[in-house]
C-alpha cells in the first residue's frame, strides 16, 4: 500500500509558486454531467491573490468541456510522488502575466487549502547520505538460518539510501572475499529521534565498485524474518522514509 500525507495550508502557496516557476505540467480530472471522469493536460503558470493560473487544458482525444464554477481535482508529480488538490474553476479565460513583457490566456483555479502527497510506490527510497547515517553488517550463520554468526567480522558501512524494502550501503569490501549475489547479512542501524536500533536481515542483490580504496556500493533487499517485531520494524522504516521525504521537500522550498 502506498502512504499519503497532507501539506498544511501555510505551505501550499510556496509549493504552487515553485510549480509555476518550473512550469510543471499536470492533469485536471472532471466529470461535467458524465458518468466517467474526463482528463486534460496543462501547465502551471502563476499564483495570484485569488487563484492559481494554468494554461488552457487540452486533450488530443476529445474536446475539453470543463465549465466555470465546476469542481475539479488537480494532479501533478514531483520526484517519485503524485500530488493532488481539490479546486474549482473560477474563470475559464484570464489574462496571465508571466513577466514584464509577456502575457498569455490561461484559466484561473481557486487556491487550494491543502495538498495531498501520494507516494507512487510503496517501496519509495530516500537518499540519506547527507545525514551521515551509519550501520554495520555481518554474515548470516552458515549453520542456522536467521541466526547471526557470533564469530563473523562486523563491517562498518555508510547508508546511501533506504526504504521499507531495502537498503543501499557503501563499505570497504576488500576483506569480504567470496561474496555472491544472494548472500545474506545482518544489518544493524539506528534511525535516530528515539526510534532505537534496528536489526534486519538483507540479501545482496547488487554490488559495484565506487571510488577508490576498494569501496563498494551494495544494494540489499530486506528478508522477512519469523519474528514478532518484523512488521513493526518495517512500519518504523516507512515512517522514517516519509519524515525524511517531508524534510527534503521543505528544504527545496
Amino acid at each position: 500500500m502506498s502512504e499519503s500525507s497532507v501539506v498544511d495550508t501555510l505551505e501550499v502557496t510556496d509549493v504552487l509558486k515553485g510549480l509555476c516557476a518550473r512550469n510543471v505540467s499536470g492533469d485536471i480530472h472532471y466529470t461535467l454531467n458524465s458518468e466517467r471522469i474526463k482528463t486534460a493536460r496543462f501547465r502551471f503558470l502563476a499564483v495570484e491573490s485569488d487563484a492559481v493560473c494554468i494554461d488552457q487544458p487540452h486533450n488530443i482525444d476529445e474536446e475539453v468541456t470543463v465549465e466555470s464554477g465546476e469542481s475539479i481535482t488537480v494532479y501533478f508529480t514531483q520526484g517519485n510522488d503524485r500530488w493532488s488538490f481539490e479546486s474549482r474553476v473560477i474563470k475559464l479565460r484570464r489574462i496571465v502575466r508571466l513577466n514584464d513583457t509577456k502575457r498569455v490566456v490561461g484559466m484561473a483555479l481557486a487556491l487550494p487549502t491543502s495538498l495531498r502527497i501520494q507516494q507512487r510506490r510503496s517501496d519509495y527510497r530516500v537518499g540519506v547520505a547527507s545525514l551521515g547515517q551509519r550501520c554495520q553488517i555481518s554474515r548470516e550463520s552458515g549453520d542456522v538460518e536467521y541466526a547471526c554468526d557470533i564469530r563473523a567480522t562486523v563491517y562498518p558501512c555508510a547508508i546511501r539510501d533506504i526504504s521499507a524494502r531495502g537498503i543501499a550501503v557503501v563499505l570497504h569490501a576488500g576483506e569480504l572475499l567470496g561474496v555472491r549475489h544472494g548472500d545474506r547479512f545482518f544489518v544493524e542501524f539506528e534511525l535516530g529521534e528515539g526510534r532505537g536500533v534496528k536489526v534486519a536481515m538483507a540479501e545482496l542483490c547488487h554490488a559495484e565498485h565506487v571510488g577508490a580504496d576498494h569501496k563498494q556500493l551494495w544494494g540489499m533487499r530486506f528478508v522477512p524474518m519469523p519474528t514478532v517485531d518484523f512488521e513493526e520494524q518495517k512500519a518504523d522504516l516507512g515512517h522514517f522514509v516519509a519524515d525524511v521525504q517531508r524534510m527534503k521537500l521543505r528544504r527545496r522550498r
